[in-house]
């Protein structure tokens, strides 16, 4: 088990480790190959001779995870939420060492996001494995993180860090009501020999059908042909690889890795977007007055509220 305490220091009197430095590419090598153990290895190596860089403690966080699964999970987001207290805590925007802890944050709240929805998906051993691990009490406890993190990552700050982070508010609550599910239930008390007749009582109000989508609920969506031509340069990359002719790999991975670069989901799934330009259009002028207070602390606090919880964010008045 990885002693996360490793972390919880001052920076300011730290050796900083340049992006050209070999240990660094090295360990920025190990990470996109996915070798998430031998990288945190070299992580604290480095912790132990006070050398530090910002954008390597999101391997390690993963590495953490990666390696003890969701019992670790709710310690290492408070690690990272002690963490930025007390070394980025209030930084300006356009602060050098915010931007570069957006790329941390941005990539390690992604990649777990990433890892988590893959294997949930597949239901394989790693996700049996979490899933074994997963307790009501660890679930709001990570919940609890993720908010206090929101709050010290201010989307005006680390808008791509704060977005990728909110995704895992919806995703820790749909687990824990799974979880909470499956709970084995206690057995109803045996009912008393002679009960007196009771008049029937009224049926329970129903809650609400919700109107937004669940997680793991399918999708359909209506695609563009550029997405049919996606679809197909990727299927096309598949066969290349399989029949190992890398140089035409090698131009159409160019060529998506472009596509991916601008992407504009727009145009691939127009449709989708479709009701929000028609509803945008009519109603611009009402809400231009509002985006015109985006730094006012009303803004910031409705913002906080928006990506914590969508759905009573638009039932509350």
């Amino acid at each position: 088990m990885r002693d996360l305490s490793l972390c919880l220091r001052s920076f300011e009197d730290c050796e900083r480790l340049e992006a050209h430095d070999p240990r660094f590419q090295h360990i920025v090598e190990l990470a996109q190959e996915g070798r998430y153990t031998a990288a945190a290895d070299a992580v604290e190596v480095l912790l132990a001779e006070d050398v530090f860089e910002v954008r390597l403690l999101g391997y390690y966080f993963l590495a953490v995870f990666h390696e003890e699964g969701m019992a670790r999970l709710p310690e290492v987001l408070e690690t990272l939420a002690a963490l930025v207290q007390r070394n980025w805590e209030g930084l300006p925007l356009g602060d050098k060492r915010a931007v570069l802890l957006n790329k941390s944050v941005t990539w390690l709240f992604q990649t777990l996001f990433d890892t988590l929805s893959y294997h949930q998906s597949h239901k394989d051993e790693r996700w049996q494995g979490w899933w074994k691990d997963s307790t009501e009490a660890r679930l709001s406890a990570a919940m609890k993180a993720v908010r206090e993190l929101l709050g010290l990552l201010p989307e005006s700050v680390y808008r791509s860090g704060s977005e990728a982070l909110a995704k895992l508010v919806p995703w820790l609550r749909e687990l824990r009501e799974q979880v909470i599910a499956n709970q084995p239930q206690e057995p109803p008390p045996p009912p008393p020999k002679e009960a007196a007749p009771e008049a029937p009582a009224s049926p329970a109000p129903r809650d609400e059908p919700s109107l937004f989508l669940k997680l793991g609920q399918p999708v359909q969506l209506v695609g563009s042909a550029h997405l049919v031509e996606l679809c197909n340069k990727l299927k096309a990359f598949e066969l290349l690889i399989q029949r190992e002719e890398f140089q035409k790999a090698a131009l159409v991975s160019d060529d998506i890795l472009s596509t991916l670069e601008g992407f504009d989901p727009r145009r691939f799934f127009p449709e989708l977007f479709s009701t929000f330009g028609a509803l945008l259009n009519k109603h611009v002028r009402h809400i231009q007055d509002h985006w015109e207070g985006k730094d006012s602390t009303e803004w910031k606090t409705l913002s906080q509220f928006y990506q914590v919880d969508l759905e009573r964010f638009v039932k509350s008045e």
